[in-house]
């Protein structure tokens, strides 16, 4: 009995050690897992990323174990959170596919890519968008999907589905942005044309208001776009059209949120040292978010996706630093860094 006893107490401590030493370990290894407190790797894809009261809010889609992208691998959207950006808290699915009413638009079987939140002041609403095609429609009608929360953990609450870009056939990828002034903006790829558009919201941040107009300089089938503003210049990150494998990285760049805008060279550099693959190839990644870092001066983080289409629960994630040179920006492969390589906020 003693014997066993002894064996337990080793056994705690290896775990509580191996515990502290997970909590310690500050530091991000881009395209490698990534696991959640317990130990899980995080399931939030092709996602963004808000920050509320100290906490950031990690919004992604949740794949579906054992199912490929062809069988419909979209469960809803898997909500994690961090205080530090290095270790994530599972808040789970915070808006789930509907498995109960075939007729419903987010029915199991459902494509639901994409998840964007951002926060109404005005309703005081947390508002999910996401792209969408309804169970058996396949990619022909590219709608927007809405539902909102009260808390940025939710649940949130699918509320309606709308055809964005002024045309029938809706549009494809997108982001939203909310610019300094609280306006926001629907930018986007039309179908099936697809130019690269910009709509902007209606105050209650439901629909769109007025007319979709193309945006200048974007070139045509771009698509993942993420865009972030920084000392009066918006840049635009994105990548072209080639389905679930991985291009070149899109640089644009502009003085106004709706164009025009000014290509700019690829601003990847450097080989992901897991798969081979360097710029021409996004380290094989795509674009989904940039992330302003809280507390560090004119600090951003560039987040890409590594898609496997055959086993989507096994994406991988690719973070890494945004550095600035006059009006252009650099994304350089690192295979482990931290956030001591930004300054701190004066």
């Amino acid at each position: 009995m003693k014997s066993n006893y002894i064996l337990i107490t080793l056994i705690s401590i290896c775990i509580i050690s191996n515990t502290i030493q997970a909590q310690n370990k500050k530091s991000f290894k881009p395209g490698t897992v990534w696991t959640d407190n317990n130990g899980s790797p995080i399931n939030a894809h092709g996602g963004g990323i808000i920050y509320v009261d100290g906490i950031y809010y990690w919004y992604g889609e949740h794949k579906l174990p054992n199912k490929s992208e062809k069988e419909k691998a979209d469960g809803g959207v898997h909500c994690y959170s961090s205080t530090d950006l290095y270790h994530w808290e599972d808040k789970g699915v915070v808006l789930s596919v509907d498995y109960k009413n075939e007729k419903s638009d987010i029915a199991d079987g459902c494509i639901l890519e994409r998840p964007k939140v951002i926060y109404n002041e005005a309703t005081s609403k947390y508002m999910m968008y996401f792209k969408l095609y309804p169970k058996g429609q396949d990619y022909k009608y590219g709608y927007l999907g809405v539902a909102t929360a009260i808390s940025p953990t939710g649940p949130f609450t699918y509320s309606h589905k709308f055809l964005g870009a002024d045309s029938p056939y809706g549009s494809g990828d997108f982001c939203i942005y909310k610019d300094d002034d609280d306006k926001v903006y629907h930018f986007t790829v039309r179908k099936p044309d697809k130019a690269f558009v910009a709509g902007e919201l209606n105050k209650e941040y439901t629909y769109p208001q007025g007319k979709y107009k193309v945006v200048t300089g974007i070139t045509n089938e771009t698509e993942a776009p993420a865009i972030f503003k920084h000392k009066g210049t918006y840049y635009l990150l994105g990548s072209g059209s080639s389905g679930w494998k991985p291009n070149a990285a899109r640089l644009f760049t502009s003085k106004s949120i709706t164009g025009d805008y000014t290509k700019k060279s690829n601003p990847c550099h450097g080989v992901n040292s897991y798969n081979g693959l360097g710029p021409e190839k996004t380290f094989g990644g795509q674009s989904s978010f940039i992330i302003p870092v809280q507390g560090k001066k004119d600090s951003y983080i560039a987040m890409f996706d590594i898609w496997k289409p055959e086993m989507p629960i096994e994406g991988l994630y690719i973070w890494l630093p945004i550095k600035f040179h006059n009006k252009d920006i650099s994304i350089e492969w690192k295979d482990r860094w931290n956030l001591s390589i930004f300054p701190d906020q004066e």
